[in-house]
């Protein structure tokens, strides 16, 4: 019983605060520091944590965006931007063509008219 209490504590305690983690083209602690101050700021962000060694900047918040938060890196920061975990949800790929491809016939016969 005690070992499943700690481990639903554990998974609320990543649900409050989900970790955005990016691999980020750092070279010195200068650059870390203009990452770390160029997020910080930023809606839902918590908390910042960078390793210029590694690469590596997780990002702690609970409202943030993942991809949001590499579109501001890659504007703000100006090097080479990834988001590592959590990857972004692709779009459902077959719907979307074949809605496309319905409403472009009907296009070109509206034009020959």
């Amino acid at each position: 019983m005690a070992i499943s209490k700690d481990k639903k504590e554990e998974e609320k305690k990543e649900e409050e605060n989900p970790e955005i983690i990016l691999k980020v083209d750092m070279h010195c602690e200068a650059c870390a520091r203009k990452v770390a101050r160029t997020l910080k700021g930023f809606e839902g962000v918590e908390d910042v944590a960078t390793d210029s060694k590694a690469n590596k900047v997780v990002v702690k918040g609970k409202t943030a965006n993942p991809v949001k938060v590499h579109e501001r890196l890659l504007k703000k920061y100006g090097r080479k931007v990834e988001l590592v975990s959590p990857l972004p949800e692709p779009p459902p790929p077959e719907e979307n063509k074949e809605e496309n491809k319905e409403a472009k016939p009907k296009e070109e016969e509206q034009k020959q008219e």
